[in-house]
Parts: C-alpha cells; sequence; structure tokens
C-alpha cells in the first residue's frame, strides 16, 4: 500500500503557533530562513535525496519546534533510507503532538512491518482505524497481514471492509479469493477471481489464478481458457506455459504441447517441465526416439527423478529395447523402492522375458503398495493364468473389472496370451468371463498400451 504523504508546511502564522515559549529566544534564525530549510528538506526528499533531508529536519527538529509535520516527514525520510528505529521513534514523536493524525500511526505500522515487527504493526493499523474506521488501503494490508498470519476470520474481515470502501480494489479481491482457495471455498475464490478481472481485465494474476483454479479440480478446457489468457497478458510466463503444456497433453492436443514446451525450453534450457511435457508431447504422437531424447535431457539436468526413469522404461518397451527397459525400471526403484509402478512395469518386462516367477515377485509387491491399480491386477490375473491357476487368476481380474471394466489393452494382452498357447483352457474361461464385449472386434482395433506412467 501507498500512503506517503509529504507534509508542507504551509505559513509562519502556522509555525510560530508550534513554539515552545521558553524557546522562542533561542532561536538564531529568522523565521524565513527556518521555513527554507524546511521547505528544502522537503525537495530533497522528493527528488531522493533522504541522507540529506534527514539532516535538515533533524537540524529543525534540534530547535524543539512541537511540529508534528517535522517529525513525520523526518520518519518518511529514514523510513526511505531503511532506517527503521529511526523512523518508529519519529512518527512515535509526531503522535505525541498530534494524537489524531492517522498518517503517522500508518507509516508507524509500516515501518514495524518491515522490520518484521508485526504485533506493533497490527496495533499501529488499528489505532489508525480509531481515528479514521474507513480507511480501506489499512484495511487491506489488515487482510494480507492476518491471511499471512493465518487468522482467516479477521482476513476476510479486512478484504470485505476494504472492498466495501473501494469496490475498484482488483489486487485485494484476487488476495481474497487466494483466502478462499486456501479454505477449499472454490466458488468464492473464483467469484472474487472474476471481480478483479471484471474491474481490471489486463490483471495478469486473477487470470493465472483462475487457471490454477480450474485444474486443480479438472475443469481442463476451462483451465486452458485461462492460461491462455494469462499467457496474452504475459507472453513469457513460465508457470503457465509448464502448465498449458501439461494441459494439451491431457487433452491429446500433443502439438499445442510441443509449441509452449519448446517456448519454456527456449527461455530455460534447463527447465525439467518443459522437456517433461515435451517429452509426453512426443510419447502421444507415438515419436518414441523424440520422446526418449527429451527424457534424457533431463537427466542431464538432474538423476533423482523416478519417474523419469520409469516413463523411459515405458517408451524402451514401445521400442522393444527390454534390457533397457529393465535397467530403467532398476534406476527408479533404486531411488524409490517402493514404487509401484515401476514394480508393475518392471515385472512386465519380466514376464516378457519368460521369467514368470520374478514377474509375479515384482507385481505382488506393486499390488501390495496400491491393491487398487487396476494394471497391476490385470497382469496378476494373466501370470496367473499362465501357472494355470484360475482361482488367483479370476481373483484379480474381478479386482480389476471394478476399478477399470474391461480394459482393451487387458483383453489384447490376454489374447496374445491364449494365441501363444492355445492348449491352456484357462485363458478362454476368462475371455469368456469378463470380456464378451470384444468377442467382435478385430485384433487391429487394439494398440499395445504402456503400463501406468
Amino acid at each position: 500500500m501507498s500512503c506517503l504523504k509529504i507534509k508542507i508546511l504551509l505559513s509562519a502564522t502556522f509555525c510560530t503557533t508550534m513554539l515552545h515559549a521558553a524557546m522562542v529566544t533561542s532561536l538564531q534564525k529568522p523565521f524565513s530562513q527556518f521555513k527554507g530549510s524546511y521547505d528544502k528538506a522537503v525537495q530533497l526528499y522528493q527528488t531522493g535525496e533522504h541522507d540529506k533531508a534527514i539532516k535538515l529536519y533533524q537540524s529543525i527538529v534540534d530547535l524543539k519546534l512541537d511540529a508534528a509535520d517535522v517529525y513525520y516527514n523526518l520518519g518518511l525520510a529514514q523510513l526511505e533510507n531503511e532506517q527503521f528505529k529511526s523512523a518508529q521513534e519519529s512518527f512515535r514523536e509526531a503522535l505525541i503532538y498530534n494524537n489524531k493524525d492517522y498518517e503517522a500511526s500508518i507509516q508507524l505500522a509500516i515501518s514495524y512491518k518491515k522490520s518484521n515487527n508485526k504485533s506493533a504493526a497490527l496495533e499501529s493499523y488499528n489505532e489508525a482505524l480509531q481515528i479514521n474506521p474507513d480507511l480501506y488501503e489499512v484495511h487491506y494490508d489488515l487482510g494480507l497481514m492476518h491471511m499471512e498470519l493465518g487468522v482467516k476470520s479477521q482476513a476476510h474481515y479486512h478484504f470485505d471492509r476494504a472492498t466495501k470502501l473501494n469496490d475498484k480494489l482488483y489486487e485485494a479481491f484476487n488476495d481474497w479469493g487466494i483466502l478462499y482457495d486456501s479454505e477449499k471455498q472454490v466458488s468464492k475464490a473464483r467469484e472474487c477471481y472474476q471481480k478483479s478481472l471484471a474491474i481490471k481485465p489486463d490483471f495478469f494474476f486473477a487470470a493465472y489464478n483462475l487457471g490454477l483454479s480450474y485444474k486443480s479440480s479438472g475443469e481442463q478446457k476451462l483451465a486452458i481458457q485461462y492460461y491462455e489468457k494469462a499467457l496474452e497478458l504475459k507472453p513469457n510466463h513460465q508457470e503457465s506455459l509448464v502448465s498449458l503444456g501439461n494441459l494439451y497433453n491431457h487433452q491429446k492436443h500433443y502439438d499445442e504441447s510441443i509449441k509452449v514446451s519448446l517456448q519454456v525450453l527456449s527461455q530455460n534450457e534447463k527447465s525439467i517441465h518443459g522437456y517433461y511435457n515435451l517429452a509426453n508431447a512426443y510419447f502421444g504422437r507415438k515419436e518414441y526416439k523424440k520422446a526418449k531424447v527429451s527424457y534424457e535431457e533431463i537427466l542431464n539436468v538432474s538423476q533423482n527423478i523416478p519417474e523419469v526413469y520409469n516413463n523411459l522404461g515405458i517408451i524402451c518397451l514401445e521400442l522393444k529395447e527390454y534390457d533397457q527397459a529393465h535397467n530403467y525400471y532398476s534406476k527408479a526403484l533404486h531411488i524409490r523402492p517402493n514404487y509401484s509402478s515401476a514394480l508393475t512395469n518392471l515385472g512386465w518386462v519380466e514376464y516378457l522375458n519368460d521369467r514368470l516367477s520374478t514377474a509375479i515377485e515384482h507385481t505382488v509387491k506393486a499390488h501390495s503398495i496400491n491393491p487398487n491399480d487396476p494394471v497391476s491386477n490385470y497382469n496378476l490375473g494373466l501370470y496367473y493364468l499362465k501357472y494355470k491357476d484360475i482361482k488367483k487368476a479370476d481373483l484379480h481380474y474381478s479386482a480389476a473389472m471394478k476399478i477399470s471394466p474391461a480394459d482393451p489393452h487387458a483383453y489384447q494382452d490376454l489374447l496374445t496370451a491364449s494365441k501363444i498357447e492355445p492348449e491352456n483352457e484357462t485363458y478362454r474361461i476368462i475371455l469368456n468371463r469378463y470380456f464378451q464385449k470384444f468377442a467382435h472386434h478385430k485384433e487391429k482395433d487394439f494398440e499395445s498400451n504402456p503400463k501406468a506412467q
């Protein structure tokens, strides 16, 4: 907030009424010279020469004048010079001479806040409001301070007062929205952001916060709309570009994701999020080699992200590079031993390499970590069918069906296995029991799907 107001000494009459009677005879300079010093100090402050202004104000103070305005202006100069303790003393002196000077109380609060004395700042702000309850900027700053301190009821009260006193405070509406968002009051938060944008259509932060809000609730199209709006206002904003890349991938708008991801990387060639979104976009377009290169670029920045190794393993599966896939999944698990997706995927590589007992071992461990993962359930069902253990297979297929009914990729895996071992009747039993809906589909209708990323 900005409440800085230089107080100008207007007349000789005003000044002489502020003199202690005992001091009048001790003045060595005529009033015209004193007035000139005062005006010069004001000019120095306004031109940013705070040290010189402080010296002049102090010379006036040394005259023992009862001038609240002199102390106030001295405090302003000291505040600009980050001499917070001195500024606080000056503002307190100003209030001694004029305890109704709410501007001095405001500046005292600001000096306390800048020196991290929040309780004293709150007290001074409240003193200013006792003099003038309609100071909307004070209410706004109190809202921010109470929000930072976690006193949410008081923050709401002051945001409400500030915006009622001045309904054009777009920044206050935006910050009030952030407070509502922190309380999961999504509709009220969005209402505040919308009011902020209605007042100031080019206010970037309100558009960005609406994008965040809609992304958090899974409303991806609206999130994209507001992130795009934010980027119109601030074209190179990294967080908006990264979020858009992620959302475009979810919407399968891979070309748009590649475009914004390359924009991120043009600004920051080591952006992990930029490479991550770019890799996922290439993967979505089935450009697996490009996806692999993008993920490997992340490893040049950090070797400690298990998701990157897991996804590289998925890409290697698509490229039928099974040994590399095994290596990447193992690295992911070295970083995070209980990474259920990597365990499931490592089990799948073992299955493809005809190491069934090891495949089951990894997948059982993954299942124990995340029993509701449909992939591990479908895979365990398939592995147990290969052992002709229909009871265990049925148990896992039944569980998987409740989570992700009749998954076409699970059907394709089962169909492939049944063709490799046509004599194994257990495959036919499960196909008939759970996958009748696919009976008339042609095999080309199903594409292999990488295991959970």
